[in-house]
């Protein structure tokens, strides 16, 4: 529980920290629910999502933290051994999850009104962008930030800008490449 306080505190303080950034630099008004998303693939495919991640902060407070293994489609669904190496998930651990279809609408009530976020977002919005069309399903229009290049801008001082390194940064334990964690 003390644990789980902390974290949240320090999410808390980091999220302050990138929302006076973010307002100063991009938004107009003030942010105030944030979506953070990432997928974890099987291959190179966009279409590979293997798990996803997202946590969801409102007025700077933790409200909700959610992850699921996705079973990839068909000719897609094939793990390549460097992606098993990266975040440990196989094809028989897939085998009787959902299908992105079926978490489709979790993901929607998720990401409800918010601005969405994700280190190196290009991929992740690919991914969801991709898997959408995939299943002919309304492809999200939403305002979207990468916290890479956000990272670049407001941590210079840093020599790497990958998650684990930022995360070291602010005193966070993450569980690198496992979606939930990274989210």
């Amino acid at each position: 529980y003390l644990m789980l306080k902390q974290l949240v505190q320090k999410r808390n303080h980091i999220f302050q920290y990138f929302q006076t950034f973010l307002s100063k630099r991009w938004f107009t008004s003030v942010m105030t629910k944030l979506c953070a998303i990432d997928f974890e693939t099987a291959n190179a495919s966009s279409l590979s999502a293997c798990a996803v991640g997202v946590s969801v902060m409102e007025d700077g407070v933790l409200t909700e933290n959610w992850s699921t293994l996705i079973k990839p489609p068909k000719k897609h669904d094939e793990f390549s051994f460097h992606n098993i190496m990266v975040h440990g998930i196989t094809k028989n651990m897939v085998d009787n999850a959902p299908t992105f279809d079926e978490v489709y609408s979790k993901l929607m009530e998720l990401m409800d009104g918010a601005v969405l976020c994700a280190h190196n977002a290009e991929f992740d919005m690919k991914v969801l962008q991709s898997l959408c069309l995939y299943y002919h399903l309304p492809v999200p229009q939403k305002d979207y930030f990468c916290t890479v290049r956000l990272s670049r801008s407001a941590l210079p001082q840093l020599e790497r800008h990958r998650l684990n390194v930022v995360a070291e940064h602010f005193e966070i334990d993450l569980n690198h490449h496992d979606a939930s964690s990274d989210a």
